[in-house]
């Protein structure tokens, strides 16, 4: 486990809140309300960037791009997410879609947390994103790719 690693969480405060209570293991979290702090806080080098495909007014590709471009961020992980509460699942080609185009800018995948909450459950979603985050946090700079 990789207790105290510092995750940027780029999202509205509810959709930050689902992350951090859906995530059961312990890290230090910053949280971006907009793209100006999200790109603030990368200069604190978290070892992890998740950002919401909801994030300031659908800025998660800008932040991606972003994050790719800086040095010393180019291996940093990035999930893209989508944590609401009760809100309609994407139809299935919007969910792939997203996952492709994350794919395609260097991202490392795209979590559709309330999908995975009513296919398998709340604990065993979150158990698989739990996995999911270690995985990414564990894995050498170069090897955060998954499938």
């Amino acid at each position: 486990m990789t207790a105290g690693t510092t995750i940027l969480v780029a999202d509205h405060a509810e959709g930050f809140d689902v992350f951090r209570d859906a995530l059961a293991s312990p890290h230090q979290f910053l949280h971006a309300d907009t793209f100006e702090q999200a790109q603030a806080a990368l200069a604190q080098h978290p070892a992890l960037v998740v950002c919401s495909c909801h994030f300031d007014e659908g800025r998660m590709y800008d932040l991606l791009r972003h994050l790719k471009s800086l040095p010393g961020h180019a291996h940093t992980p990035f999930l893209a997410v989508r944590c609401l509460r009760g809100e309609m699942l994407l139809d299935d080609g919007l969910y792939e879609s997203v996952k492709i185009a994350v794919r395609a800018l260097g991202g490392n995948g795209f979590v559709d947390l309330l999908r995975w909450q009513q296919r398998w459950g709340a604990p065993e979603a979150s158990h698989r994103l739990t996995q999911l985050v270690e995985k990414l946090l564990a894995a050498p700079k170069d090897e955060t790719g998954f499938s």
